[in-house]
């Protein structure tokens, strides 16, 4: 039986670009994950920036759909930053929930996936380099989620090994 969630990503085009990856992992076996159905609301759900006080109204709003779990995922934006953002993350859920909140952040940004996965290596932000290679636009992300190599991501990519624990948990 599959795991019902709820997604918040912080980004724009990070809900479809999850529906795409959660259906690819699920297909290839990697994952057995539904998205809750929400009503009036879509599922992942697109946050605010870090540190509005609606982020924690959207995570009351997915708990009151009884989701197995609420993920909330944001970019880490530096490796150096990470237990802070985390942190800053945290303190946003609200203390008694009946569901489990787990938080993930990539190192960098959604786009280290897809470096990763088109052998790109980067100097500045993963989303720099795809722009100066492909011309990437932020509202392509969701079309990347098609040209994911999982097989180079369980290799080479420690945030997509912890994404696929956390699905598993």
């Amino acid at each position: 039986m599959a795991k019902e969630i709820v997604i918040i990503t912080e980004d724009t085009y990070g809900g479809e670009f999850f529906k795409r990856l959660l259906g690819r992992l699920n297909h290839e076996g990697l994952a057995n994950i539904k998205l809750k159905k929400l009503s009036g609301r879509r599922n992942p759900i697109h946050a605010p920036y870090l540190c509005n006080h609606k982020l924690t109204k959207i995570i009351k709003a997915a708990e009151s759909a009884f989701p197995e779990f609420i993920l909330i995922v944001y970019d880490g934006d530096d490796p150096a930053n990470y237990g802070s953002r985390k942190r800053d993350i945290a303190k946003h859920i609200p203390k008694k929930t009946e569901v489990p909140v787990k938080i993930f952040l990539f190192e960098y940004e959604i786009e280290e996936w897809i470096c990763k996965s088109l052998g790109y290596s980067w100097s500045t932000k993963p989303s720099d380099e795809l722009k100066k290679r492909e011309r990437y636009t932020k509202s392509n992300l969701p079309k990347y989620a098609d040209k994911l190599d999982f097989e180079k991501l369980k290799r080479n990519c420690k945030s997509f090994r912890e994404f696929l624990e956390i699905l598993g948990d």
